[in-house]
């Protein structure tokens, strides 16, 4: 049975044009352990789901739950600084400069890809933190309420 989780790490392993040991071996999944979380009933855990966000540098929650776009978006900030690092490179036609406008620095590309993935899947981390105490407060205001109105209670049969 394939759940909805499943579907859409296939799809992701479509777009990324990947067989499912070389997906695996990516992710750091043992491609046997993954054949079988593909398999399962109960769909891919959520350890495995943030690995491959990792490594692809893929929405958490796409993932999950089907919220959102595909891979992580991009921040303004990080736009702005490739741009300007851009304007740079282009002022400057020295070879190191043209090998990376090029793309022929592709150790570079790949260390800035994999920085990028880890900063997006610890933001996702940190979201994920931040419902779990909102959540934790609201449980928090419910049990006080509670307990003021079994005060109310006991304060009347005394």
């Amino acid at each position: 049975m394939e759940t909805k989780s499943t579907t859409r790490v296939l799809t992701l392993m479509d777009s990324v044009g990947l067989s499912q040991v070389k997906f695996a071996e990516k992710c750091g999944i043992r491609p046997s352990n993954f054949n079988r979380a593909l398999k399962s009933e109960k769909g891919i855990s959520s350890q495995y789901l943030l690995r491959i966000a990792h490594a692809f540098n893929v929405n958490f929650e796409w993932l999950r739950n089907g919220i959102g776009e595909m891979f992580a978006e991009e921040k303004a900030i990080g736009k702005a600084q490739f741009a300007a690092f851009n304007q740079m490179l282009d002022a400057n036609s020295s070879p190191v400069s043209q090998n990376v406008i090029s793309g022929d620095n592709y150790q570079g590309t790949q260390t800035i890809n994999a920085t990028e993935g880890k900063i997006a899947a610890l933001e996702q981390k940190i979201e994920a933190q931040t419902q779990l105490l909102a959540e934790k407060d609201k449980l928090i205001a419910r049990q006080e309420q509670e307990i003021e109105f079994l005060r109310g209670l006991v304060s009347k049969q005394q």
